[in-house]
């Protein structure tokens, strides 16, 4: 025989929607505040908008990648992609910050920027260097999104396979929204 009914049993919870978390976000490169070879001052957030091209040498690494920016010289002659990416060669000049060295140096760069029909900035006090955390005789190649997060980044020259990557990285980066 049926005994009495007890208490109904609690309907069962309803699995609550936990979203899933979101991949974490690169870190966003420091800000910097440098003189171009233009004679103006550059930050980084004039850049913003743009994919990011961030390569950092001094006098003892300025070799180290040569294949690469010959290789984006001949991507940049190819396409026009000045709306979307900004090249940003900078050069670690805080070995020569003093009289007459400074001028001599400014003078070279800015020959060199004229040679290659762009902006160089000048970093003479290493600031960009200790923010970045770069060595120095290293060269630096950074790729940065739109909204200055860092998407790649290389010390020394880029191997073949490095390159790949790095190009790879740049044409991910155009393909998102700014």
């Amino acid at each position: 025989p049926a005994g009495p009914a007890g208490p109904a049993a609690p309907a069962a919870p309803e699995a609550a929607v936990v979203p899933a978390p979101a991949a974490p976000q690169p870190p966003l490169a420091p800000d910097f505040s440098l003189e171009g070879t233009s004679g103006q001052t550059r930050r980084l957030r004039d850049y913003q908008g743009r994919v990011v091209i961030l390569i950092y040498e001094d006098r003892d690494s300025n070799q180290q990648n040569n294949d690469l920016k010959r290789e984006l010289a001949e991507r940049a002659r190819a396409q026009d992609l000045t709306r979307d990416v900004a090249v940003v060669p900078v050069a670690n000049l805080s070995g020569y910050s003093f009289w007459p060295a400074a001028g001599f140096a400014r003078d070279a760069v800015i020959d060199i920027a004229r040679e290659q029909g762009m902006e160089i900035l000048m970093d003479w006090t290493s600031t960009m260097s200790g923010a970045y955390r770069f060595r120095p005789s290293t060269s630096y190649v950074m790729v940065l999104s739109r909204e200055g997060r860092v998407l790649f980044r290389h010390a020394g020259a880029l191997p073949l396979r490095a390159r790949m990557r790095f190009f790879s990285v740049i044409g991910e980066a155009m393909a998102r929204p700014g």
